[in-house]
């Protein structure tokens, strides 16, 4: 009898570390989740403040953007008030040079050297 109780005790050991033993795994695995979890919610907390940033990014290039084309809209106005103001007057120096001899000799005369601001020849003026 003293093979059966010790065979039972052996069992009732290894039943027991069997326990133990699975209770330290699933002990390690909760241990590991809540690591795992508490990464997560950093980087959850890393994500947002990320897409934070990046949305006052965006909103300040936006701003920009409107800035640009309301003064590239306003550029565009200058730019066609002045072609017109260049139109307005080449087509009254044409029309002073066609209706006036005096004015027409005038035109045609040779601009001196000295004062010449830019090479008219570059630029194919006379």
């Amino acid at each position: 009898m003293s093979y059966f109780k010790l065979a039972v005790a052996a069992v009732l050991a290894i039943v027991i570390l069997g326990l133990a033993s699975g209770l330290f795994y699933y002990r390690g695995n909760a241990i590991s989740a809540e690591a795992e979890a508490r990464q997560m919610r950093a980087d959850r907390d890393t994500a947002i403040a990320v897409n934070k940033a990046q949305d006052e990014a965006i909103g300040r290039l936006k701003a920009a953007k409107e800035k640009s084309d309301l003064l590239a809209a306003d550029l565009a106005e200058q730019v066609k008030i002045s072609s017109q103001a260049l139109v307005d007057a080449a087509a009254e120096r044409r029309t002073l040079e066609n209706e006036n001899e005096d004015i027409r000799k005038f035109l045609a005369l040779r601009i001196p050297d000295a004062l010449r601001l830019r090479d008219d020849k570059a630029v194919g003026h006379r």
